[in-house]
């Protein structure tokens, strides 16, 4: 009983601005209507117990007892996990933004950017994760592959922090779900994307909310070379409004073309064609916009943490409700740890960009073991143009691939 009580006062320790402080989490708590009774696996300690969890890489729950050192029933703690509101981690998501914000000097380019962007991720092979998200096309048959879904994230380039995150099927448009991020932007914020974002009713739905669009021009659009031109509304509606949402639009809205040429170590020299709805020329000429389209990659090397560090490419949950719960603690620890580095760069006097990554996420779990831990986190070199080759040095082992399900193979083998 002793080792459980230690055990619960290390994973109850704060430690600071690192981590989860109790009083916004009760508070938060108490002002969705969630009341608890004093048990082993409070709503904070599971919440803390899935970010631990998170922590070491999406880790299996036996290896979470070890590191937890409180013992408890895998069973009981998938429970736990299950009892946690998805309300109340989104609160949680929106109150580390605000923390991180009040760490930045505000706005960087004079403004709210926003940068949107898609990822997908793999899960179990279960009929309820199959039914909601779907199998890959072409080799998507039923024990053989997994489900694969695709998220929609929406990040502040001011702190680095992700706000939304939508899942969905894989092959849905993401002109469908960008829709449900546009109540979450306000009059003058700045909205970056690629091609997949370039549309008449996308521009037109910022444009009557006051919120700026910058995205790249989609191929299919024949546009001058540069300059502003007019945009008229298309006859035939999207599948995903109604004929009300789309009389609302207006005719046509007026857009303007940036043309420029990439010439830089590790990019491939080429023209790139940017629509925007930034019109004045002097306040945002052709180099600020395509400085703020370059910000863009900023999302992929975010996804790239979550997918690969964090372990966000392969979810363990079997359930609809349980993959959401994943996903958000995900962005959760995210932010935890990108408050964690805005601290470290402000105290350094460095670049948020700086800071090492998975130094500040390992720093983490060690405050959450109540080990100590270094809160000076290492500071990588300036390296601009830096680029390495996609490439894979060690080889796979010579297995055959799974083309068929492990039970049928299994049976065919016996029979030879």
């Amino acid at each position: 009983m002793a080792n459980i009580t230690s055990a619960l006062g290390r994973v109850r320790r704060t430690g600071g601005h690192d981590l989860l402080p109790d009083e916004p989490a009760v508070q938060l708590l108490r002002c969705i209507g969630v009341f608890w009774r004093q048990r082993l696996l409070s709503p904070l300690i599971t919440l803390r117990l899935f970010i631990l969890q998170v922590l070491f890489g999406n880790t299996s729950i036996t290896h979470l007892r070890q590191l937890s050192g409180i013992d408890f029933a895998p069973s009981s703690y998938c429970e736990a996990r299950r009892r946690l509101s998805l309300r109340w981690i989104c609160r949680l998501i929106q109150w580390t933004v605000r923390q991180a914000q009040q760490v930045v000097c505000g706005p960087l380019l004079g403004a709210r950017v926003w940068i949107v962007d898609c990822s997908s991720f793999s899960m179990s092979d279960t009929p309820e994760l199959r039914g909601r998200f779907g199998l890959p096309r072409g080799r998507g048959t039923q024990g053989v592959t997994y489900p694969v879904a695709k998220f929609m994230a929406l990040l502040d380039l001011a702190t680095g922090c992700f706000t939304r995150l939508i899942p969905g099927p894989l092959y849905r448009h993401e002109a469908s779900g960008i829709i449900r991020l546009h109540r979450h932007l306000q009059s003058g914020d700045i909205l970056v994307g690629d091609r997949a974002f370039c549309s008449f009713v996308h521009l037109a739905l910022l444009s009557m909310r006051g919120v700026f669009g910058c995205f790249r021009l989609h191929q299919l659009r024949r546009s001058v070379q540069r300059g502003i031109e007019s945009w008229t509304r298309p006859k035939q509606r999207p599948q995903w409004m109604t004929p009300k949402q789309f009389k609302l639009l207006p005719k046509s809205i007026l857009v303007r073309i940036v043309r420029y040429t990439i010439q830089r170590k590790g990019f491939r020299t080429r023209r790139v064609a940017l629509i925007t709805t930034l019109l004045d020329e002097q306040a945002w000429p052709d180099s600020a916009i395509a400085q703020l389209y370059g910000h863009r990659w900023n999302i992929e090397t975010c996804f790239d943490h979550l997918k690969t560090t964090m372990g966000l490419s392969v979810l363990k949950c079997q359930t609809v409700a349980g993959i959401q719960r994943e996903l958000l603690v995900h962005l959760l620890v995210y932010n935890l740890i990108r408050l964690a580095m805005l601290h470290s760069a402000a105290n350094q006097s460095v670049s948020t960009q700086r800071i090492s990554f998975i130094d500040a996420m390992r720093y983490l779990a060690a405050r959450l073991q109540g080990l100590p831990a270094i809160a000076s986190l290492l500071c990588v070199p300036h390296r601009p143009g830096r680029s390495q080759p996609r490439v894979i040095r060690r080889r796979m082992k010579p297995y055959d691939l799974l083309m068929e399900p492990r039970e049928t193979r299994i049976a065919r083998e016996n029979q030879l």
